[in-house]
């Protein structure tokens, strides 16, 4: 079974870096390969409206590179037949609320993080271990891979459908003062969501504090909380970057930033249309992981530092006790979920069977599997 592992925080490419790796999800979602994957169409109805909703500003990065793009790629891949109206900055509802406006009507898709809401989505909150995944492409496209074994139930449970499964990339921490060893945690308020994140704060001695998106840079601001925990691209988007003044590699953790399908909408379309949303929610998953956490992430960390944001990393002997620390959160999570009858072994078991299979592919090599071989059966 998958035990945290005591080596440092994966390096951070740099922009110039990080955009050659992940060329061909910009050419995705450029347009380039539409008519290389042509799915037919039948439907020869009028079009239909799929309504996405989501809590990030409308200017945001993921928004702007990643979501409006790839929203003009299925309008392309459905020959005009599927057309996307999106509201952003939380204007339909909560950002807490995706279930909820999935289920009466106010959208069609929108976030259900499985963060937000550990007692929903139980065997999804595994996702969030320490030292399951070599980076956040491999973590996305695994996390699908096992979406109908272990997570759909938790989702259909509450009257949805899942849209798409997408690791963050790799969290750090922001903080107002320099963290420079394992017992400067101690004590710490930390911004998190809840779950398996929150405890592996705990088991650092930190007092987790569960904050949602639009909570976080108040809470920094106004000295509630000492350090904000959370991805580079994150931490921009949502004022983080400009308010803190370290940042310390952490990576220990990634969060699962699932979006949800309405049952309606979903059973409303004709299967033509079914194949080419199934097949853009795939494409999508991995393009939004590379672009927005590997080439925004890296635009982020150079406007971070020139806006004087200091940043460290933890000595290897105080990393390796970070490490070790963690490392009961692994067994405690396990044992719970197996006491409820939850699969949580075997879930652990098979990521790390799916890690070894896609070990060595580059982020262009996974965004290639996501166009060309969609994992099918998520719905």
């Amino acid at each position: 079974m998958v035990a945290s592992q005591a080596v440092a925080p994966e390096s951070d490419p740099t922009l110039e870096q990080a955009r050659a790796q992940v060329s061909v999800a910009q050419a995705w979602l450029n347009g380039a390969f539409v008519d290389q994957v042509a799915y037919p169409v039948s439907y020869s109805g009028a079009p239909i409206t799929f309504a996405v909703t989501g809590h990030p500003p409308v200017t945001a990065s993921a928004v702007v590179d990643v979501f409006k793009p790839a929203f003009a790629v299925l309008e392309k891949m459905s020959q005009g037949k599927i057309k996307v109206e999106d509201h952003w900055g939380a204007s339909r509802h909560r950002d807490r609320d995706g279930a909820l406006a999935l289920k009466d009507g106010r959208s069609d898709m929108a976030p259900i993080y499985s963060g937000w809401d550990s007692a929903a989505y139980p065997m999804a909150q595994g996702l969030q271990l320490p030292g399951l995944f070599p980076d956040s492409e491999t973590a996305t496209v695994v996390s699908e891979e096992l979406c109908a074994k272990y997570f759909r139930a938790d989702v259909e449970r509450q009257g949805i459908l899942m849209g798409r499964m997408k690791s963050s990339g790799p969290y750090h921490l922001f903080s107002m003062k320099p963290i420079g060893s394992r017992d400067d945690f101690k004590g710490m308020r930390i911004g998190t969501t809840e779950g398996v994140e929150a405890e592996v704060m705990r088991a650092l001695g930190a007092e987790p504090v569960s904050l949602s998106s639009l909570e976080m840079n108040p809470a920094l601001s106004e000295g509630r909380i000492d350090a904000m925990h959370l991805a580079d691209g994150s931490a921009e988007v949502f004022g983080i970057g400009k308010t803190a003044r370290y940042r310390t590699a952490l990576g220990l953790v990634r969060q699962n930033l699932e979006f949800g399908l309405s049952k309606t909408a979903w059973a409303a379309m004709p299967p033509d249309l079914q194949a080419i949303l199934n097949a853009w929610l795939r494409a999508e998953a991995q393009a939004e992981t590379q672009v927005f956490y590997r080439a925004a992430g890296a635009r982020a960390r150079d406007r971070f530092k020139a806006g004087g944001m200091q940043f460290g990393q933890l000595p290897a002997a105080e990393y390796a006790r970070v490490v070790e620390a963690t490392r009961t959160v692994v067994d405690r999570f396990v044992a719970a979920e197996e006491a409820n009858g939850r699969p949580a072994r075997d879930m652990l078991d098979d990521i790390a069977r799916a890690v070894e299979r896609h070990r060595g592919k580059s982020a262009n090599d996974l965004m290639r599997e996501a166009i060309f071989q969609p994992v099918q059966g998520i719905n």
